[in-house]
């Protein structure tokens, strides 16, 4: 083991450098953000003019900082008008400006998505050409831990607007800026559609709930009646009783002690505290109900239980009563009552009434449907979890430059050719004019004025060709559209394309995409001497293929790729898994194209176009 002076330098890893924000890539920068964006404060008009407010210019407020976690603002709960800024410090700022909350809620950040104006409490950065505003908008988000330091005040915290003058910041080239917000966008887009997702689903079993545990719905094959009980009459009912303090410990001795709606919090028991004096026992399948402050929130208990002072076991031989309770979770508020803190006694909890089914099969059948739906809302809120957790270990690994989604200058590897397959005598080409040829040849021979080669299309058509030529396609992510490389939009490749003048972009009515440019030649017979006309000979069994079933093809294959570099078998259970693994694909299998039958039919198809076995 290596032994370091107290003081000695850590030797930094090649490619990297030390600077004033840490370690970082060594073709990135460390900048005072004020030499590359314009730092200005916002402003408050007079109140005492009332002709300066409600005017046609969004003035952004803490009032909106519940808005300020999304991609940009557009609305405001004030305006202001053009005299109001006209006799004030306010600032008319550009579409595209980053406002960040200095004041309370410190360090809400997003761009204003027209030009509008902000009161005081923001600093406000007008972007120069070397700083792309979305990758400041997540920088400054990942920065959180840095703003909680700068944070000052009496009454409130605050970050003085000096702290902002004087700001340094990681910059790496813009192209990789770009790209890095794009990643993080897709990681924001898709917890997006699983919270919306996840709240669809609330409501849903809410709705079915409130119809089925009233027998407003019933379902098939049911039509005996419904009869209102006490819950004494019902079901077994235990009152806690707490056991002595000397008995708790936190070792796991005894059995796990639940004393209150902290223990039983999210519908299931959980580990706090052990006791070795187990004075009232819970088992496993119990109701758990919470008796004391706040009463009546509901559980299920996952494991053997001493139930505490606080909480009551409820049995019952099937899940309906569980779902009752949970529906009649505000009617106990009513019940409670107590000097210094809500409680029911047994006595309460016995007389409660409870309308059901007489027929239990009619009960069972309500509680599969219920049970079905929180097993659905479990799964989603799992996926919501670790989508959340990914973004952040992608901004922790791509704000640092320990993952790089575009290749540093100094690191482009020459495209590997043949000596006379060049372009031009004594050069080679580096990935990303060869890229720029790919694209440019494909949308000459798949794109048209009525139908442009979108980048979707165009992805998947580069990564097959790739696969088939090389047989290996670098640079690919696992993304919801299937393997998508970034690189190609802020890595070069298409930029080069429409400088050189071998695409242009055309769009016509919703469709947009690239058609062949006035210099396509050029790139096509670039194309021809490095991959030969048989390759798109190849392609053509493409052509009619739809974007799904190019999607479905690509995403088969990375996914096998991902299990033969495993040393696994490739079958339909383990592509699956694979899917099912990456938080940006899970919810492909969920869609008719990625069904058992045709991942079944993508896996032999690969198998033939790329001579795996």
């Amino acid at each position: 083991m290596e032994v370091r002076e107290p003081n000695a330098r850590y030797l930094v890893k090649p490619g990297f450098k030390q600077t004033e924000v840490g370690v970082i890539p060594e073709d990135w920068d460390c900048v005072q953000l004020t030499h590359v964006a314009k730092l200005e404060s916002g402003h408050t008009p007079s109140r005492r003019h009332p002709e300066y407010w409600g005017g046609d210019i969004p003035w952004v407020s803490l009032h909106d900082t519940d808005s300020l976690g999304g991609r940009e603002i557009y609305t405001t709960s004030q305006t202001v008008t053009n005299e109001g800024i006209k006799h004030s410090s306010a600032r008319l700022l550009p579409k595209g400006t980053v406002v960040f909350s200095r004041t309370a809620t410190v360090g809400k950040v997003t761009t204003l998505g027209r030009d509008m104006a902000t009161s005081q409490d923001f600093a406000n950065y007008i972007c120069g050409p070397r700083v792309f505003n979305y990758f400041l908008v997540y920088l400054f988000r990942w920065m959180a831990p840095e703003w909680e330091k700068l944070m000052a005040g009496s009454t409130h915290n605050s970050i003085y607007m000096p702290a902002f003058q004087s700001l340094k910041i990681v910059l790496p080239p813009r192209p990789e800026q770009q790209a890095i917000a794009e990643a993080l966008s897709d990681a924001d887009a898709l917890i997006e559609s699983l919270e919306h997702l996840l709240a669809k689903k609330c409501q849903i079993k809410q709705g079915a709930m409130q119809e089925l545990l009233t027998g407003q719905k019933r379902l098939p094959g049911f039509g005996d009646n419904w009869a209102v009980t006490r819950l004494g009459d019902i079901a077994e009912i235990v009152m806690g009783q707490s056991p002595r303090s000397a008995n708790y410990n936190a070792k796991g001795d005894g059995l796990p002690l639940i004393q209150g709606n902290a223990d039983i919090s999210n519908r299931k028991t959980i580990k706090r505290v052990f006791t070795t004096e187990v004075t009232k026992q819970g088992r496993r399948d119990d109701i758990l109900m919470s008796v004391r402050a706040p009463v009546g929130e509901i559980s299920i208990a996952i494991f053997d239980v001493c139930l505490g002072r606080g909480v009551c076991a409820i049995r019952y031989p099937n899940d309906f009563l569980f779902h009752a309770l949970i529906a009649k979770e505000p009617l106990w508020a009513m019940l409670s009552k107590g000097s210094t803190f809500d409680s029911v006694n047994s006595i309460d909890v016995k007389a409660f009434q409870i309308e059901m089914p007489e027929n239990e099969q009619e009960q069972t059948a309500i509680a599969s449907v219920l049970s079905d739906l929180d097993a659905e809302l479990a799964a989603l809120e799992t996926r919501l979890t670790k989508a959340r957790q990914l973004k952040q270990g992608m901004m922790q690994e791509l704000l640092t430059g320990r993952i790089r989604l575009v290749q540093p200058k100094a690191e482009v590897i020459p495209f590997p050719v043949k000596e006379e397959a060049k372009p031009e005598k004594g050069k080679s080409h580096n990935w990303q004019i060869n890229e720029a040829v790919v694209i440019s040849v494909l949308a000459k021979h798949f794109g048209s004025a009525q139908w442009p080669l979108g980048r979707k299309r165009y992805t998947k058509l580069s990564y097959l060709l790739h696969r088939h030529v090389e047989r290996q396609a670098e640079g690919y992510l696992k993304k919801r559209a299937g393997p998508y490389n970034p690189a190609t939009k802020y890595g070069g490749p298409e930029g080069i394309a429409l400088k050189k003048g071998y695409v242009q972009q055309h769009t016509r009515e919703q469709f947009s995409g690239f058609v062949a440019g006035e210099h396509i030649g050029e790139a096509e017979t670039y194309f021809l001497k490095w991959y030969g006309e048989d390759v798109l000979d190849w392609l053509e069994q493409f052509r009619r293929k739809t974007n799904d079933d190019l999607e479905l093809l690509a995403t088969v294959d990375m996914a096998m790729e991902d299990l033969r570099r495993a040393g696994c078998l490739v079958r339909l259970d383990s592509v699956k898994e694979v899917i099912r693994s990456n938080p940006e694909w899970q919810a492909k299998l969920d869609r008719p194209i990625f069904s058992d039958d045709n991942i079944e039919h993508a896996i032999i198809r690969c198998n033939t176009l790329f001579g795996e076995h």
